[in-house]
């Protein structure tokens, strides 16, 4: 079965999407590689098909929602549309584009995951801790949708894998639940209402920062907020290593999001991939 990693974006220039785009072939993943993608910048749509991915614009349908949320949709359609023509995917890893890096080949990871389930990405801090978190939840669906949260860790909306039929469901599960939010970016919210109000039965793995899958450097990492957040932490800080964010025991992670909360960290990554 072959495997799919798709990024979905509206408004971004090649320079927003270069480094995810470069990083995904220099690290060896030879699945089927997707861009979902709403008034792309010039040049865009050549660019990443020089790069060999199937770029599907969605400029001329109507948007019903903030880019957020809005992807969700364009999410489930696509892998919608590709189950009904006989494709159903492996793995499907679905990442944001702008602040995103990958480092090694994800199916390294993921292939210690036999079989395939829903792979999350804890940001690394509690909602009791996680001040951003707690006020967009509060924001999108009101104070007592995190009146059960306060010690649950919020994962990461921006670093998706599962099966084919599990991202399918659940980009369709946020996409019908943030038309009930009172927020325009309300995508993280209701996927961790989703995943927390399922949590004994979905059949999740929970990656955590001790593991190579996904650094989550805007919690783990930023300068300016590492200090406020280090005596919260739910795992050990990354560390960086040969031009590479890497696990307490030293291993790179397959992901690094969010590469440009830490500047020394963003000018490598960009010297790597963005010329």
């Amino acid at each position: 079965m072959q495997d799919c990693v798709i990024g979905c974006f509206a408004g971004y220039g090649w320079d927003d999407v270069k480094v995810w785009a470069r990083s995904l072939a220099a690290s060896g993943f030879a699945g089927h590689k997707v861009a979902l993608l709403r008034d792309p910048g010039p040049g865009v749509f050549d660019a990443l098909v020089a790069e060999r991915f199937d770029v599907m614009d969605f400029s001329r349908t109507p948007a019903a929602a903030s880019p957020y949320v809005e992807r969700f949709r364009q999410l489930y359609r696509y892998l919608l549309d590709r189950r009904r023509q006989g494709i159903d995917y492996r793995w499907v890893i679905a990442t944001d584009v702008r602040d995103l890096c990958f480092q090694r080949n994800p199916l390294e990871f993921l292939s210690r995951l036999d079989p395939p389930r829903l792979v999350l990405s804890p940001e690394g801090l509690t909602y009791r801790h996680a001040a951003w978190n707690a006020a967009n939840m509060v924001d999108a669906f009101g104070p007592d949708s995190l009146e059960g949260l306060a010690d649950a860790a919020p994962n990461n909306v921006g670093v998706l894998a599962g099966p084919h039929r599990t991202l399918e469901g659940l980009a369709l599960l946020i996409a019908h639940l943030t038309r009930a939010a009172t927020a325009d970016v309300a995508d993280q919210a209701a996927f961790n209402l989703l995943t927390e109000g399922l949590a004994t039965a979905l059949w999740v793995h929970r990656a955590g920062s001790g593991e190579p899958w996904a650094c989550q450097a805007g919690v783990m990492a930023d300068p300016g907020r590492i200090d406020r957040n280090r005596p919260h932490l739910l795992g050990p800080e990354p560390l960086w290593r040969d031009g590479l964010a890497v696990t307490a025991s030293g291993e790179p992670y397959a992901i690094l999001h969010q590469y440009d909360r830490v500047p020394a960290w963003a000018v490598a990554v960009r010297e790597r991939f963005g010329r």
